[in-house]
């Protein structure tokens, strides 16, 4: 029973022994390893501290910008939060405010600062930008192109519909292709919409269908 236990105990004294001179000779290697991995932890860390650091910065920035009496200066500050503090809530909060100032004045560079949103947000909000675009183009009487960007978005995010199919109806009346705007009004109203607007929805569909009545 003794040389057995002897037996094992050699055995286990010889691969540790192994293991040792393994760990000696990878010694360089393993500690590199180690190293690395500490490394990008504070990296890590270091980034958070830096990224909450930034956004403190840049909300602090924005009180200052929302703080402002005077307009012109209200918007250059905006402006600095903007592109001095990308990627942050409080960009991206002056850049809503600077596109919600450029609407007041119906600014020509309306579509620019909407892109400019469009980009920084989030993938859901992405298609509420894309359906403004949609209304810019809208009061501008670009249709054709207003069709595109509803029919996009309502491909992209089919949930829309109940949106975006009355935005195609309103379209193609102004198109006067009374028979998509037909469709459009009627899948529409499929989606049951509030109880609110279906009187007009009823009154447009009688209208649409006088209109082709008359093309027959």
């Amino acid at each position: 029973m003794r040389r057995e236990e002897t037996a094992a105990g050699e055995e286990i004294l010889v691969l540790h022994e192994r293991w040792v001179r393994v760990v000696q000779k990878h010694l360089r290697e393993i500690v590199t390893a180690i190293v690395a991995i500490v490394l990008v932890l504070s990296l890590l860390t270091g980034y958070r501290t830096y990224h909450e650091r930034k956004e403190a910065k840049a909300a602090l920035l924005y009180a200052q910008a929302i703080s402002l009496k005077d307009m012109e200066a209200a918007r250059k500050k905006l402006e600095e939060v903007a592109q001095k503090y990308s990627g942050t809530v409080a960009a991206r909060e002056a850049l809503l405010n600077l596109w919600e100032l450029s609407l007041a004045k119906r600014s020509p560079d309306l579509q620019t600062r909407l892109k400019a949103l469009k980009r920084k947000a989030p993938g859901e909000l992405k298609f509420s930008f894309s359906l403004a675009e949609g209304y810019l183009l809208e009061e501008k009487g670009k249709y054709k192109e207003a069709e595109q960007k509803y029919q996009k978005v309502l491909k992209k995010a089919p949930f829309s519909g109940i949106v975006v199919y009355a935005d195609l109806a309103r379209v193609y009346e102004a198109l006067k292709d009374w028979p998509k705007a037909l469709e459009a009004y009627r899948k529409y109203l499929e989606l049951k919409p509030p109880s609110g607007g279906l009187h007009f929805v009823e009154y447009k569909l009688a209208k649409i269908e006088q209109a082709l009545s008359k093309t027959k």
